[in-house]
């Protein structure tokens, strides 16, 4: 296949899950796509990325090299991690994914246990990793029963994908605490560097976690700066240089993502969800709204049925 080589620059996915949730899954036939084009950017998450692979092959592109992928291969991607699928040409590929908020669960269920939440962290988050069905036949049965059960939302589905969930993060801590020394599992794939994430991400990362508590609030540039540690100058030049967007353009995004919520899981008015996700105006509101949706809140709310997800 011929590789494709990345661009510079490295994109911002955002994926929301519900705050009674621990997860978020994407599966079915709109997942069976070409992955990948040519000169496409890398990107990351601001969660724990999980893929399972059916039908394809192809490479994940990483910073610093690629690994390659075929069916029934497990992906393990950290959260701002940068990477890429890169399908072969011509192809359709299958795949279906986990997004995992796997500190809050971890810290819910282990209140004031933080040494052995960080523990676990550390573990997982070490790097990129393939692992095989055919090495890692529990890992694969426990991605299955959590997108079975996600997918049919039968009578306990939520209290049955906790456990699931445990029982994955804990093989996968435990994987790295039997071969520290090895971040994959099978011989015919090239070991990962350690430390994938970009330095000046994880110098930004807290004002993203705040802006995630606070949106509500009044925020400005230099809030966020004084959260990093960080004069407002070079807080400034890192985000965009990162996130492709300046911080109060982030800001803002999180905030129409929220008014999103709102509206499609209460029937409180746009001025109330304008002034509940932190807005100052209803014309600093619809201005936004247009800016990412390219519509109007009210136009995207009559459009828009229950239960739908935001991606953005």
């Amino acid at each position: 296949m011929t590789k494709k080589k990345a661009m510079d620059k490295i994109f911002f996915r955002f994926y929301d899950i519900p705050r009674e949730n621990y997860l978020l899954a994407l599966y079915g036939a709109e997942w069976k796509r070409k992955y990948g084009s040519e000169g496409e950017s890398l990107h990351f998450h601001n969660h724990l990325e999980v893929g399972y692979c059916y039908e394809g092959e192809g490479v994940i592109r990483l910073e610093n090299g690629e690994l390659p992928y075929f069916p029934q291969i497990l992906t393990l991607i950290p959260k701002n991690c940068p990477h890429a699928i890169q399908g072969e040409e011509g192809g359709l590929d299958y795949w279906e994914f986990l997004f995992v908020d796997m500190e809050r669960f971890l810290l819910d269920l282990y209140p004031g246990r933080n040494r052995l939440v960080e523990e676990i962290c550390r573990r997982i988050n070490r790097g990129a990793r393939l692992l095989t069905y055919e090495k890692n036949p529990v890992l694969g049965d426990l991605v299955q029963e959590i997108l079975r059960e996600m997918k049919g939302k039968g009578e306990f589905y939520q209290e049955s994908v906790k456990g699931y969930l445990l029982a994955f993060l804990m093989e996968i801590a435990r994987l790295d605490g039997e071969a520290a020394d090895s971040l994959v599992s099978d011989k015919r794939l090239p070991v990962v560097g350690k430390n994938l994430w970009k330095e000046e991400i994880r110098q930004v990362e807290a004002a993203l976690r705040y802006v995630e508590e606070h949106y509500r609030e009044p925020l400005h540039a230099g809030d966020l700066a004084a959260v990093c540690g960080l004069s407002e100058t070079h807080f400034r030049r890192l985000f965009q240089k990162n996130m492709q967007m300046t911080p109060m353009e982030y800001v803002n995004k999180v905030r129409i993502r929220e008014a999103c919520r709102l509206m499609l899981d209460t029937n409180a008015s746009l001025e109330e969800i304008a002034v509940k996700t932190g807005f100052v105006s209803m014309s600093t509101f619809n201005r936004n709204f247009g800016r990412f949706l390219s519509t109007s809140p009210h136009a995207w709310r009559k459009s828009r049925g229950k239960g739908q997800k935001i991606l953005f």
